[in-house]
């Protein structure tokens, strides 16, 4: 079976599915700049230092499920103050505060116009939807 689809999930990117990738549907990749992104709500950046590697595991799952990975240990969240409460008191439910670190700095709207970014940053799009 041959077929080619365009696959639009991100205005920036298009992405031909074939025989080679159809099974990647839902990962996508692009050229990152955050100064050039919109945000809705208070970008939230999140870095963590786990001990162990279960709440590891568990941070980062929580961390995925508010946010996007940048970096191995960073985190972007876009989220309104509420919705940053509530991550915020899941995360102190998973760490041990005598061993583990969590930092979260809030980057207003004009000042995310002023990040400064070097290199080939890519990061993955949030993936909306699958199609199997």
């Amino acid at each position: 079976m041959n077929f080619k689809v365009k696959l639009y999930m991100n205005p920036n990117f298009a992405q031909t599915i074939d025989d080679y990738n159809r099974y990647k549907l839902g990962i996508t990749y692009n050229e990152f700049n955050p100064a050039e992104e919109e945000f809705k709500h208070m970008l939230h950046l999140v870095a963590y230092d786990i001990r162990t590697p279960k709440r590891l595991r568990l941070v980062a799952k929580t961390c995925e499920d508010f946010g996007i990975r940048v970096e191995y240990s960073v985190f972007e969240c876009d989220l309104s103050e509420d919705h940053f409460q509530t991550f915020w008191t899941s995360l102190q439910n998973i760490i041990d505060p005598d061993e583990d670190c969590i930092l979260a700095y809030k980057i207003c709207g004009s000042c995310v116009t002023k990040i400064e970014s070097m290199g080939a940053i890519v990061r993955p799009g949030k993936t909306l939807l699958y199609i199997l």
